[in-house]
């Protein structure tokens, strides 16, 4: 027990003092910030949340756990592995990258549900309209197709094929479950990162889905794309590596939500993992990680859930994975029905506050003025623990109401973006282990200084 003490010790300081990374000028790596979706730099700061009446956040984080599910479960086929589209909303980071000779900005959702990094191309049969303007093959001069015989073609299985007989070119083809779909032609052009190791952008020729045909359903902000960070071949993290640029690793952080002006990052390369406290990762078709308990209040002892709640089964149903591109985090029924009582409680007797009859999940007030030192909830990992505050266990979902951060998900638990931020979470694909080191900027200032 005195272990785990000095570890909440060492967790609780370095969440107070913001650390740094120490990098060697010579190191590999490929980076670029990570902008809050309402950042004054975000193509996005000025279109409002699509409803007020309808709850973004929970509604992305339920149609997400039950793709991931369903893929876990091998209910879906190869070509319908692809993921619900990312529902914009408040809680969201975007990266901003650039594509093709002469460049364009392009901006990107976070994915490490999903492999292929896509975005809408000109000329198209059929663009929805984005914010930020849209990538043109015809003018880069970097640009070309892909071969039907590629390995990265080849890697998509039916989810790609060839364009005809003559050409042979690869092109792809997802559609989502509301109907939003792309298709286009799977193709090679050089991606240009900022980099946080010199003052030159580093840049890499890489294989991308080239939308020509894209149906978004969604209205207001509308992304221009998905970076998908699995570990699939097609994805980034494995083309980088292949072709001798960085390791197979990869680190993101992500700033507080709730400020439009927090800062984040993602990192390809040698520096992702050098500091911070490892945990052990299990690979499959999503990252898996091993939650053994869940704390509310630091040196309170841990909440009575069943250890098995949280293990993957001989089958691979079940377990825990740490996902960007859910929202909320999502628990098993009996961890949740526990966590949330254990909150509520402490909502009652220590601030008189309960749920609102309308929605049990959700109550009046405001999470800064109403909530000062709410106990924080530790979610023990094996060698480590994230900690979270109450940015992370509860989001404010209207100007004078605020909702629960978690929600209950049949058969798989998932932690994500909200309880990960403030936290720089490094993926070693080589070692399949994961760095979580606090960060509470998320600056690349600090995180890359020597």
């Amino acid at each position: 027990m005195s272990s785990v003490n000095n570890l909440l010790l060492i967790i609780c300081l370095t969440f107070i003092f913001s650390p740094c990374i120490s990098a060697a000028s010579d190191s590999k790596g490929f980076s670029t910030n990570l902008i809050h979706i309402h950042s004054p730099s975000s193509p996005y700061k000025n279109v409002k949340a699509e409803s007020l009446a309808e709850d973004t956040a929970l509604k992305s984080t339920l149609s997400r756990h039950a793709y991931m599910r369903a893929r876990q479960q091998k209910a879906l086929q190869p070509a319908d592995f692809v993921p619900p589209p990312l529902i914009p909303q408040e809680i969201m980071f975007l990266a901003n990258l650039s594509i093709g000779n002469p460049p364009t900005n392009v901006y990107v959702i976070l994915d490490t549900g999903s492999d292929l990094f896509w975005i809408q191309c000109e000329p198209c049969d059929v663009c929805y309209k984005q914010k930020d303007p849209i990538y043109d093959r015809t003018k880069s001069d970097s640009f070309t197709e892909m071969a039907c015989d590629a390995s990265l073609c080849l890697s998509l299985g039916s989810d790609a094929q060839c364009s005809d007989p003559a050409q042979r070119f690869c092109v792809y083809k997802y559609s989502y479950a509301d109907g939003t779909r792309t298709s286009g032609l799977l193709s090679y052009d050089d991606v240009a990162f900022t980099s946080h190791y010199s003052n030159e952008d580093k840049t890499a020729q890489v294989g991308f889905g080239c939308g020509l045909q894209n149906l978004n359903t969604l209205t207001g902000f509308r992304d221009g794309g998905v970076l998908g960070l699995g570990p699939g071949q097609v994805s980034l993290v494995s083309q980088l590596p292949a072709i001798g640029k960085v390791s197979k690793s990869f680190a993101y952080c992500f700033g507080n939500f709730s400020d439009p002006n927090a800062g984040g990052f993602l990192v390809f390369g040698d520096d992702t993992y050098l500091k911070g406290d490892i945990t052990p990762m299990v690979i499959d078709e999503f990252y898996y990680i091993n939650l053994l308990g869940i704390g509310l209040g630091i040196g309170e002892p841990r909440l009575d859930i069943n250890s098995s709640s949280f293990e993957r089964k001989p089958d691979g149903n079940g377990g825990v994975v740490i996902d960007s591109g859910t929202t909320l985090t999502a628990f098993v029924p009996e961890v949740y029905e526990v966590v949330r009582n254990a909150v509520v409680d402490k909502l009652q007797k220590g601030y008189n506050i309960r749920p609102l009859r309308s929605n049990p999940d959700c109550f009046r007030g405001k999470i800064g003025r109403d909530l000062k030192f709410f106990p924080t909830m530790i979610l023990y990992l094996e060698s480590t623990g994230i900690l979270n505050d109450k940015w992370s266990i509860f989001r404010q979902r209207y100007r004078n109401a605020f909702c629960l951060g978690f929600t209950s998900g049949d058969g798989l638990n998932i932690i994500g973006n909200l309880a990960q931020q403030s936290y720089k979470f490094g993926f070693n694909l080589e070692q399949s282990t994961l760095s979580i080191e606090s960060m509470p900027n998320c600056r690349p200032s600090s995180a890359f200084s020597n």
